[in-house]
């Protein structure tokens, strides 16, 4: 297996430090809105790789933190306040955006993480945590303590900088030299950074503001530092895989690293990004009055959670995405064609069955094309373009099986008997079929609830109904027939091969 690794900028084989554990740290949400499309990019794109990398027999330890201290929050709560405490709202505005962040997840049917640390439970050292390691560094003032012992930042008025040009390494994360980043650096007022460059470890305390004792004064930590204790506390001084968002590679991440090794910690071996998320090809924003919820994208994909995460599997992790009705519509019909197929499945299931080989050859090879391809730095647009092929086949088994039994060869020539062990063959290679389809798309999170719909007698007496009807050519009865069914819950999709029946949405 090979990821694209930020850090070199190229394709790497996969090798854990220690096989067949994989560490695996994602920065998470920092809770002051509803979720949006972008978070759940984001969020989908690491589950897939979890659950990947769990198909391939690895044991995944999955970090995933919550920012619950932050100036949007801080800012919000200020908006929502009337008479109160602000430190008490800010506590109301986090908690109920990290249970709405739940919900969504859970709703989307990603994993939740092994462990998810709270920044704000991370501030101090916390004696009663057996999950983080017992070391002075597993708190944020512990950390800063230790990089102003290293002479790697430095203290100014209740502040705490990082000393960027005291990190050689600076830059290589981002691609950018120090002459780069310098055209660009500034001092806002009243900070006390003794280069432009610097960034903030620790924050004085402002007047309401949630803050915590540290030895210089008290403040709250800065968004960066955050990160590289969580990560460590967890997951240890060096671990295999960090991600987030492409938009977190500068500063965000390019920090960590400068905190973290300044440190002494190697950090993490493998950096994945996962690509920005268009809308009608602009950057989503709220002053621009595009910001699409994830609830609003549920709406637009027919509430159905697995045709979005066919939407994001339809580009390649690191590209850019471009959010638009047509592209969530496709989606959507893309998903009901597997759906379909898995339904008209059923229909032979109960037939006689006979394989002529333990698993047919073309099975295995589709197999061993969507395993490649995701084996390749997930490419899920060609894994998904072999499901597609996959069912494709499957169809043509289900198009021989009815000229056969019709007595008939593709030729249209006649035929005196009916070969049954050949129709039994193909019955097999149907339901092969859809077990190999369900078997690949669970790989990715997609069809995980899939469940055959159970028909009842009622509406299959009107579909059989229905098929003669249409058998003599009686079109209006037909119609009719159709509408009964579909007040009834049920929705009939004629196709060569027969009707197939599901549920209504």
């Amino acid at each position: 297996m090979k990821l694209y690794n930020t850090l070199t900028r190229s394709l790497e084989p996969f090798t854990p430090l220690a096989p067949p554990d994989v560490t695996m740290y994602v920065c998470g949400p920092t809770v002051y809105d509803e979720p949006h499309i972008g978070h759940a990019r984001s969020a989908y794109t690491f589950d897939v790789l979890r659950r990947y990398l769990a198909h391939k027999g690895y044991r995944v330890k999955f970090v995933r933190n919550v920012t619950d201290v932050d100036d949007k929050i801080i800012q919000k709560a200020r908006e929502e306040l009337g008479a109160g405490d602000l430190k008490t709202k800010c506590r109301e505005v986090a908690d109920r955006y990290l249970e709405s962040y739940h919900k969504t997840l859970d709703r989307l049917g990603i994993l939740p993480p092994d462990i998810e640390p709270k920044a704000t439970e991370h501030v101090v050292p916390d004696p009663s945590n057996v999950e983080a390691t017992r070391k002075i560094d597993a708190s944020m003032t512990g950390f800063i303590s230790q990089l102003i012992t290293k002479n790697m930042a430095y203290p100014a008025d209740g502040d705490v900088y990082f000393s960027v040009r005291k990190f050689t390494n600076y830059g290589r994360l981002s691609n950018r030299s120090i002459d780069e980043l310098q055209a660009g650096g500034r001092v806002e007022p009243g900070e006390k950074k003794e280069d432009p460059l610097d960034f903030a470890l620790w924050k004085a305390a402002k007047p309401d503001e949630p803050s915590w004792n540290s030895p210089w004064g008290p403040g709250r930590p800065g968004w960066h530092i955050e990160c590289s204790v969580m990560s460590t506390a967890y997951l240890g001084d060096a671990f295999d895989i960090h991600g987030g968002g492409v938009d977190l590679v500068f500063p965000h991440h390019e920090n960590e690293i400068a905190q973290a090794q300044a440190a002494g910690k190697p950090f993490a071996k493998y950096w994945v990004h996962n690509g920005l998320l268009m809308v009608n090809g602009e950057k989503m924003s709220k002053s621009l009055g595009n910001f699409i919820t994830v609830e609003r994208a549920l709406q637009d994909a027919f509430q159905e959670p697995d045709a979005l995460k066919v939407f994001f599997l339809g580009a390649q992790y690191r590209s850019p995405m471009d959010y638009t009705q047509n592209n969530i519509l496709a989606a959507a019909s893309r998903l009901d064609g597997w759906v379909d197929f898995l339904h008209l499945a059923r229909n032979y299931r109960s037939a006689p069955l006979l394989c002529t080989e333990p698993y047919p050859n073309e099975l295995k090879q589709f197999k061993i094309k969507f395993f490649e391809f995701m084996d390749n730095d997930l490419n899920t647009p060609a894994a998904l373009a072999v499901l597609d092929r996959l069912i494709a086949w499957g169809y043509e088994s289900v198009e021989e099986r009815t000229l056969l039994v019709q007595g008939r060869q593709a030729n249209e020539a006649p035929i005196r008997y009916r070969p049954s062990d050949e129709v039994a063959r193909l019955h097999g290679n149907i339901v092969l079929a859809a077990d190999t389809v369900l078997e690949l798309a669970r790989i990715l999170g997609v069809l995980s609830d899939y469940k055959e719909d159970v028909v009842p007698e009622e509406i299959m007496a009107l579909v059989n109904e229905r098929e003669l009807a249409r058998g003599k050519k009686e079109f209006e009865k037909s119609d009719v027939l159709r509408k009964q069914i579909e007040e009834l819950g049920f929705i009939v999709a004629d196709t060569s091969s027969g009707p197939v029946i599901r549920k209504k949405r």
